[in-house]
């Protein structure tokens, strides 16, 4: 093989790992950022929730204050670079379809605390599991988020991010039953 077709091949070669290691670091910052996108609705809706159960006993209105202000948060959260984009870029199908797939995920994400209060008879206890359930999701998110940046502690990290929501939820508790009632 002549020297000159060999080095077409190798750089054809690298210039294919390239492209794939940039696509993998591409889905890699996605994914960071779909998870910080799901810290603050989780956080949100299901201290939105616990606060508006302070307020009513009517599970329907917790649930949908839960859901209202998670599915605002999903959107903002799929659908937001999207609309950041410069007026020169166009929108892709598969951009589209990623930001689709990123508010569903996110909106079942953030429903699962908030089933409790549909489930639960007792309101108390419905609040514990929606409290516990949302706190377990950010732990368990603040740890995956965690290994893809190589951070040293990734159960440090999910711990902060499972109290930061933890004491958000008691704050909207707090606050609902100290101030507004």
């Amino acid at each position: 093989m002549p020297l000159e077709q060999l080095i077409k091949k190798t750089n054809f070669n690298h210039s294919v790992k390239n492209k794939t290691e940039f696509q993998l670091f591409d889905i890699e910052k996605k994914i960071q950022g779909i998870i910080l996108g799901l810290f603050g609705s989780i956080i949100a809706s299901f201290s939105i929730a616990l606060g508006v159960s302070v307020l009513t006993s009517n599970y329907w209105t917790i649930l949908s204050s839960g859901l209202i202000v998670g599915v605002a948060s999903s959107f903002a959260n799929s659908f937001g670079p999207l609309v950041a984009k410069s007026k020169s870029q166009s929108y892709s199908k598969e951009d589209i379809l990623e930001s689709t797939g990123s508010f569903i995920f996110t909106f079942i994400i953030i429903a699962l605390p908030l089933i409790s209060y549909l489930l639960m008879g007792d309101l108390n206890i419905a609040r514990i599991i929606s409290l516990m359930t949302g706190i377990v999701l950010l732990f368990i998110f603040g740890v995956h988020r965690a290994q893809l940046e190589n951070r040293k502690s990734p159960l440090a990290y999910a711990f902060t991010v499972a109290s930061v929501g933890g004491i958000v939820a008691a704050a909207c508790y707090f606050v609902a039953l100290n101030f507004i009632k």
